[in-house]
């Protein structure tokens, strides 16, 4: 991995934290992972830059080359797993691989949620209508799924007495809200805003596994409390994605309705 580059995008945390990785596996020194936002016009000019924002690129300092991608990433993993490289040239792998990249490289931002700052480059990806779409009913599927097993971890709770049948049924009606509140918006400001609703679902499907896992062994209050921070986090992270989505101050009406129908479901299961 002499005279190469990855150049990583410093306002994504997810490729801060991925790129970090590498160097404390030792995949990369750390002169070897470069953020975009302190790149020199010299080292930008070897990067196709609207590839570069959808797909990371590895750059050659010594041939000038340039990969981008699974390609990039392949090559990096290539030092520690030597048969990774050959395994992803396979061609229905490299197919599956290159559709998983770009499945969250052209989510990511939704997933972060956060803007390039004032002056930096913007290496935002291409807005992909398909990937968001897909990202949208991977994670809706995902997200239903997993309140069979919160639904079990809820019975423990002397007040909680719904079915899963009754919690599935006002998931979806919050969903469905949601998708008459996204008609306000344009296309495609609609599926920034249902990416961000959607994550949000996902954040706190996510903490709640610990819950899941271990509500046999929890007294209801340590349940309780778990969910009441829970709760605050998630009211935080709502305040944050929903100012990131241009919806906090521009469309308060919205919040509005966010809250109340949160409440009612809150007191709908448990009541």
């Amino acid at each position: 991995m002499k005279n190469k580059l990855l150049i990583y995008d410093d306002n994504c945390p997810m490729c801060v934290c991925y790129t970090k990785a590498f160097v404390r596996t030792g995949l990369l020194k750390d002169e070897q992972r470069r953020p975009f936002s302190s790149l020199p016009d010299a080292l930008l000019a070897r990067i196709d830059f609207e590839k570069g924002k959808n797909e990371i690129p590895l750059i050659d300092t010594e041939s000038g080359t340039t990969l981008y991608g699974i390609d990039a990433l392949l090559e990096v993993l290539d030092q520690k797993i030597p048969f990774i490289k050959k395994i992803g040239t396979i061609r229905p792998v490299k197919w599956l691989l290159n559709r998983l990249y770009k499945f969250i490289s052209y989510n990511r931002k939704v997933i972060v949620a956060k803007k390039c700052g004032a002056g930096g480059i913007d290496c935002a990806p291409a807005f992909s209508y398909k990937y968001r779409v897909l990202f949208l009913l991977v994670f809706f599927v995902f997200n239903t799924l997993m309140l069979i097993p919160v639904h079990h971890m809820l019975q423990h709770l002397p007040f909680y007495h719904l079915t899963i049948t009754e919690l599935q049924l006002s998931h979806l009606g919050l969903a469905v809200l949601n998708c008459i509140l996204a008609l306000t918006f344009t296309r495609k400001n609609a599926l920034e805003y249902l990416g961000q609703i959607n994550m949000l679902a996902l954040i706190t499907v996510l903490l709640l596994v610990p819950l899941i896992f271990l509500c046999k062994a929890l007294f209801a209050e340590m349940i309780i409390g778990y969910l009441l921070l829970l709760t605050l986090f998630i009211f935080y992270e709502y305040l944050r994605r929903m100012e990131y989505a241009n919806v906090l101050i521009q469309r308060k009406w919205i919040v509005s309705i966010h809250l109340a129908s949160l409440l009612l479901f809150l007191l709908y299961i448990f009541h």
